[in-house]
Formats: structure tokens, C-alpha cells, sequence
């Protein structure tokens, strides 16, 4: 629908606004300071308006846009993400009833069995059995590494349990297999692979298309194997173009599958799918540095992992009791209570349980030795690992890392990249107090800004109403007035029914009658024009034209795109591959002094964890 009772908007034909040393040349000299100063104040508010409005124009009918920000998009996301969590914790309660995550730390030392564990859940998010587990218990079909001791005998009692009583457990939708080798069926079935899907990449989308397009091609192909379907967020650098994830079941022929696509395009738009195999995700543990051990970080993580596991499991309502009480005027009302056991012990981990009284001297003293960081052994960390762990799997939270992958049950990989503590320093390579510091300034930025994000933090109001912020009465009444026309002395015409009436007020009257969905539809735009004026971070133009270092030192601007808009973020530390299995690029020779380094990146290499953002 088009926003028309959006106030027409002077855009200007720049591509970037003045600076103000180009808006101070176009004055006049008899201009004083404070007069130049407040002058490009509303320069910049004006021109930030216009280039908002003329920005939400342009994509307000695009797929991509409405889902962040038009109120029946974010209504059904946020039931689909309630929903979707619900069901993963009833998961990692089961994992964790199993022995999965018994004594596992979010260490290098633990790597082995903190992936068995993500696996045997993403195998019960998959629709798998008690039986299909088991496949953990041998070889890896990929590779002749032994597999760690799974408790199989956990799983035999769990399997006897259900045999006695005949019943089975709805938690993760968790199923006995009737084909199972125990259930004494001739036809003994193989546990299935099931956190082994293959999927194919889709490098480019128009962003005109939007997600039921591309199933419709799929569906129609009657392709054996599909699962499921995942759009990635827009290229603001590439015309806010798209991709996409088509997984498959792991028995699925993915190089017919590919043909088959490759050959297939939509219709409605005339767009051929460019489409390629994508690899099995490598290196999906991934350390941080060993200081994340000391006294200092572990501290941060405390208070991060407390606020942050509060905040999302009461949005998404888990671990929340409702009681019943009574008022003094005899009324029933409703009252919740959190009670998440894992935070009580949080709560009980403090910070006097992780001091030595060396450590207590250098605290009094203030000492601050660089070569001297209070590594707390692993062991002592198994609470903290156990939200750590809870987070990833239940809220799709990388904690280390930052990051929320809100949209990852839709991926190939259900969990996907997990940061654990590396392996400790030697002896050669220590790091400072002030590497600790920095690390918990970085990481506290990024766990705050996935806070801002989940609990909608917004531009000042003043701001929000500078930049074209209207309220749902404004924008009804504008509607009205443009579809009530007059016709001649007494006479007024309804555009929308083509019917004649004697005044304005009966045409009103007719249009909340008769249009009622009309009128429903544009407060409903309303609020989607100042849902995306309201965020921080919203997607538009750049304002003004970046400035970039020349090879002499010197500043300059150029016209090269750069929005305000920006993927989720990406890891600081160098090597990492990239993920799902993209190559990683070549290493580059160091540049001489004063040149700058040139990247030679694939342009269709999906970037580090763009692919999973909100």
C-alpha cells in the first residue's frame, strides 16, 4: 500500500548532503557564527527528512522493509520467534535429561563433547528420534576421528521408561521410533544423519521478491528433500539485493537439485536464479581469546549473562508462573513470577567465590601488572558455561561473540557458529590488563546492543517528530481530506465509491462506514512510517559522503556507497573462515607504508554472519 497521506517532501537531487565547511561557502559573508551553526542544524534536519521519506518510498512495498517494521509483519515474527524458543528450550531440557551437556564446558579442552551436544540437539530440532542419537555414537561420516562416549545407557533407560507406561514425551517433539533396532521390528531402520542437511545457495535476488515467490518456484519444482527456505537481510552496497538458503533432507541428490533450480527462474519477475551447492559449514567452533579466563572478564560475564538471560526468557515468556490473587475488592488478578533456576545460580556466583588472596592484596593496592592476569581455572566456569550453552541453543545467542541469529531456525544449520574460550597463552604470548578491558568495553557494546534491539530502543521523541514522526489521527484525517472532493456549492464526491453527498461531514461519515478496512490500512501504515523513523539504525542513503584517506594522508570524499544501515556484526579477530563453508580468502602480503590495502574478496561470498542478522 502507498503512504499517501505522507506530506510531499522537496528531495534534492544531490546524492549527498553539504558538509558544513560546503554549507558555510554557499552564504553569504555577512553571516555570523551562530547564525551559520543553527542554519545548517536545520540544513542537516530537512535534508535527513527528505532523504528518510524519499528512502521509505522506494522500498515501502519490498518484502525486506515490512518485515522490520510494518506491525503485522513484527506481530507474527515475534509469535513465530516465541513459539520457535518455547520449543528449543523443551529441547535443551531433554539434551540436558539425556547427559549431553553433563560437565561440558565452552573451552577448548571440551570442543569435542560441547559438539556433540549442539548436534544431538539440532537432531531433535530436526524432528529426529531417541533413536536417531545414536549415530552419534560412532565415527563422524566426514571423518575417521572418533566420536567422545556418548551415555547410551541413559538412552536405553530413557527408550525403557516410554516401552513401561507406552507413552511419549511431546517436549522438542521428540518421538519413539516404532522401526528402531529395540522395538523388535524386522526392518531394522539406520539412525538418520539429520544434523547433516545440504542445502544451495542463492547469490542474488531482486529485492522485489519476496519470500512466497521464491517457495512458489521451489513447491512447483516438486523437488524430493526440501525442508525449508531462508532469506538473508539486504546489501545496502549492492542495491539492497538478496539471498537465500534452500535446505534439503541429507539424503537428499543436491547436484540434480541444483540443476533443476539453475534452470528454473521466477516468473512474475523474469529473474533467473543464480544458484551453486553450498559446502558444509567449517570450523563451526571458534575461540576467543584465553584472557576471557580472568577475574576481571568473568565478572562482566556475570552481569551481562544475568541481565541478558532475564531480559529474553521474559520476552519470549519461558520460565514465567502465573498466580492468582485476589484484590480488596475481591477481583482475580494475575501476577508472574520468573523463576529461572540457572539464574538463582548465577545469582550465588560471586564475585568473593573467584578471588585468591594474592589477587585480594593486588585489588587493595591497585596494582595493575601487565604480565600479570588472573586466569580462573575452567572448572570453576561450568555455570557460566551452562547459560553460555543455554543462550546458544535456546535464545540463538553467540554470547562471545555478540551476536543474535534470530532467524536461524530457517538456515541450513540450526545452530550454527558457536565462540568457546581458546586454549591458553604461552608463556611467550601473555597479554595486559588493558587487552581484558578492551575486551569487556567491545563485547558489553554488543551484548547492550542486542538488549537495545529486543527491547525496541528508539530516537528522541523530539528528534523522531523533526524528521516527519506523524500520530495514526494525523494521518486518518489527511486520508479523509484527500478523498473528500468538492464538486461544486454543496456538492462533495467519495473517489473511493464514486458517490456524491451534500458536506464534508457526510463524506467522513460514508468513509469510516463503508472503507473501514481503508481507514484500518492506513493507521496501520502510520505506524509502520514511524516504526522505521523511530529506530536508531534504520536502513537509508548515506547523508553525507564518507571521508577516506588519499595515499599522501590527506583526507578526501568520495561517491562510493556507504549506508547508515549496516549487517550484524562481525568478529574482531583475523582467520576466521566465513560461514557455511565459503572459502576463505587468500592471505595478502603486507602493503608498504602509506599505501592502502586492497581486498580482493569474491563479491558473491556472503560476509561473516551478515547472513544470520535480525
Amino acid at each position: 500500500l502507498s503512504l499517501l497521506y505522507l506530506s510531499e517532501a522537496v528531495v534534492s537531487t544531490q546524492s549527498t548532503g553539504k558538509r558544513f565547511k560546503q554549507f558555510v561557502m554557499s552564504l553569504k559573508d555577512d553571516v555570523d557564527e551562530e547564525e551559520a551553526v543553527e542554519g545548517y542544524r536545520k540544513y542537516k534536519t530537512k535534508y535527513k527528512k527528505n532523504s528518510i521519506t524519499s528512502f521509505f518510498r522506494a522500498h515501502q512495498n519490498e518484502e525486506w522493509l515490512r518485515e522490520k517494521f510494518h506491525p503485522d509483519y513484527i506481530i507474527r515474527k515475534k509469535k513465530d520467534l516465541k513459539q520457535c524458543k518455547i520449543k528449543r528450550l523443551a529441547i535443551y531440557k531433554r539434551i540436558q535429561e539425556l547427559g549431553y551437556l553433563e560437565d561440558v564446558g565452552v573451552c577448548h579442552e571440551d570442543q569435542d563433547k560441547l559438539m556433540k551436544a549442539l548436534d544431538a540437539a539440532v537432531i531433535l530440532m530436526e524432528g529426529g528420534t531417541i533413536h536417531d542419537l545414536t549415530i552419534l555414537d560412532g565415527r563422524d561420516r566426514n571423518s575417521d576421528k572418533p566420536l567422545i562416549a556418548i551415555p547410551v545407557a541413559k538412552l536405553k533407560k530413557e527408550k525403557g521408561k516410554k516401552d513401561e507406561d507406552g507413552s511419549d514425551s511431546e517436549d522438542g517433539n521428540i518421538k519413539d521410533d516404532p522401526d528402531s533396532p529395540d522395538s523388535g521390528s524386522p526392518d531394522k531402520k539406520l539412525p538418520q544423519p539429520l544434523h547433516k542437511p545440504q542445502s544451495l545457495f542463492v547469490r542474488s535476488l531482486t529485492p522485489l521478491i519476496t519470500r512466497e515467490d521464491l517457495l512458489q518456484v521451489v513447491n512447483s519444482l516438486n523437488l524430493p528433500g526440501f525442508l525449508r527456505l531462508a532469506m538473508a537481510e539486504p546489501l545496502p552496497d549492492r542495491k539492497y539485493y538478496r539471498r537465500a538458503w534452500v535446505t534439503f533432507a541429507h539424503n537428499t541428490d543436491i547436484k540434480e537439485a541444483c540443476s533443476v533450480l539453475m534452470s528454473s527462474k521466477v516468473e512474475k519477475y523474469d529473474h533467473e536464479l543464480n544458484v551453486v551447492i553450498n559446502r558444509e559449514l567449517s570450523k563451526r567452533v571458534r575461540f576467543v581469546p584465553s584472557f576471557t579466563r580472568s577475574l576481571y572478564a568473568v565478572q562482566e560475564d556475570v552481569k551481562w549473562l544475568e541481565i541478558l538471560i532475564t531480559e529474553l526468557d521474559k520476552a519470549a515468556g519461558l520460565w514465567i508462573s502465573r498466580l492468582k490473587d485476589e484484590d480488596d475488592s475481591n477481583e482475580e488478578t494475575e501476577d508472574e513470577l520468573y523463576e529461572n533456576p540457572m539464574i538463582e545460580q548465577l545469582r550465588s556466583f560471586t564475585e568473593d567465590s573467584l578471588k585468591t588472596p594474592i589477587l585480594d592484596h593486588e585489588l587493595d593496592q591497585g596494582e595493575t601488572d601487565e604480565d600479570e592476569i588472573h586466569i580462573i581455572n575452567d572448572k570453576k566456569l561450568k555455570i557460566l558455561d551452562k547459560l553460555v550453552i543455554y543462550l546458544r541453543i535456546v535464545h540463538m545467542v553467540d554470547y562471545y561473540n555478540g551476536t543474535e541469529f534470530p532467524a536461524e531456525d530457517e538456515m541450513p544449520n540450526k545452530i550454527g557458529v558457536f565462540h568457546i574460550r581458546g586454549p591458553l597463552e604461552t608463556s611467550n604470548s601473555k597479554n595486559s590488563l588493558q587487552d581484558v578491558h578492551d575486551w569487556n568495553r567491545q563485547l558489553g557494546a554488543k551484548i547492550q546492543g542486542v538488549i537495545d534491539d529486543m527491547r525496541g530502543v528508539t530516537i528522541p521523541h523530539g528528534e523522531a517528530v523533526e524528521i516527519g514522526l506523524k500520530t495514526e489521527e494525523e494521518a486518518v484525517e489527511e486520508f479523509v481530506k484527500m478523498n473528500t472532493e468538492e464538486q461544486g456549492t454543496g456538492k462533495y464526491h467519495c473517489p473511493l465509491s464514486g458517490k456524491k453527498f451534500k458536506g464534508p461531514e457526510f463524506v467522513r461519515k460514508h468513509i469510516f462506514n463503508k472503507h473501514a478496512e481503508k481507514v484500518e490500512n492506513v493507521k496501520k501504515d502510520a505506524i509502520f512510517w514511524n516504526n522505521y523513523v523511530r529506530e536508531p539504525k534504520r536502513p537509508m542513503e548515506p547523508l553525507f559522503p564518507p571521508a577516506q584517506q588519499s595515499n599522501n594522508g590527506q583526507s578526501y570524499s568520495t561517491s562510493t556507497p556507504n549506508t547508515s544501515y549496516t549487517a550484524p556484526p562481525r568478529p574482531n579477530y583475523p582467520g576466521f573462515p566465513p560461514p557455511y563453508g565459503f572459502p576463505t580468502p587468500f592471505p595478502q602480503a603486507p602493503a608498504p607504508k602509506g599505501r592502502k590495502v586492497i581486498s580482493y574478496n569474491d563479491l558473491d561470498r556472503p560476509d561473516e554472519y551478515d547472513v544470520l542478522g535480525v
